[in-house]
């Protein structure tokens, strides 16, 4: 007994060596997925693709952030897709496939122990259907209500050269401070539902909590709905950059009872504050068919 387990331990460590050789993996570097746009009626082409579920000739590999470099138990060509994903209402914590974006698929040459990285690119679905407001005209889609304090402002690069654009393009927005502490600014358009996902996308930055929210009624009676809190993007030197949220309204535009459905974003100064300033750009509600 004592005889055969000597010899059957090196044999059995063998077979384990072989079997780890063979699960040698090779690496995908994936550092972003870019959006590209088609058409003029899809806007600009920013985007916040932070997260991204990847495939190796259609084995789900898991879903990652970006950047990411994914160990894959494949070599030679391979089909690799990859489906980008976005934070729903800027959560941490609530990731999802987005909707609207089209999934890249290529083939990729894999070699273990070795690196191979990828640029992928998504497009709009062409079933994406687009209300936009780029703030690209001298008039504007938003409304201001008559409690507000002060009015919408549109920056262009050639008259505010100081100012940080998005995309290069015109932007909008305004500033608050004690003597003009609120504004609200809202559509008038009357959306109507269709039954699937409804996302409303909007580039912002600012140094003050924004709300964005509904307007609908529900049986016939007008509603007011806070839905999201963005906060401020100020960095720890002081400066403000863009950031890009992805708003999930499919749970209010798509109830029952509900009509005439719009959005509204507003601001109050914050208490002690002499003053704040808010700017955004290239606000999309996107919708799939009619």
């Amino acid at each position: 007994m004592l005889r055969a387990s000597r010899y059957a331990l090196p044999v059995l460590c063998l077979l384990v060596a072989c079997s780890k050789g063979d699960k040698v993996p090779s690496y995908l570097d994936i550092p972003s997925v870019q959006l590209v746009t088609t058409s003029q009626e899809q806007g600009s082409a920013t985007s916040k693709v932070t997260d991204a579920w990847i495939y190796a000739d259609g084995e789900l590999l898991g879903v990652w952030e970006l950047p990411a470099r994914v160990p894959v138990l494949k070599e030679g060509p391979t089909d690799i897709t990859v489906v980008p994903g976005v934070k729903r209402n800027g959560s941490y914590d609530d990731r999802l496939r987005y909707p609207y974006y089209e999934p890249w698929d290529g083939g990729v040459p894999l070699a273990k122990e070795a690196v191979t990285s990828i640029s992928p690119t998504t497009t709009f679905f062409d079933q994406t259907t687009f209300w936009i407001e780029a703030f690209e005209d001298p008039g504007s889609l938003l409304n201001v209500t008559e409690a507000s304090d002060t009015t919408l402002i549109r920056y262009t690069p050639t008259n505010y050269p100081e100012l940080s654009f998005v995309d290069g393009t015109a932007c909008a927005g305004f500033v608050l401070d004690q003597a003009h502490p609120f504004i609200r600014l809202y559509t008038n358009v009357d959306f109507t539902a269709n039954g699937g996902p409804v996302f409303l996308e909007m580039d912002f930055r600012s140094d003050m909590i924004l709300t964005v929210g509904a307007l609908y009624t529900f049986n016939a009676v007008p509603q007011v709905t806070p839905y999201v809190y963005l906060t401020e993007t100020v960095q720890s030197d002081g400066s403000m950059t863009w950031n890009k949220i992805y708003i999930d309204l499919s749970p209010i535009y798509n109830q029952g009872g509900v009509g005439q459905r719009d959005f509204y974003i507003e601001c109050t100064i914050p208490p002690g504050r002499i003053q704040g300033e808010v700017y955004f750009d290239n606000l999309k509600l996107l919708r799939i068919g009619s």
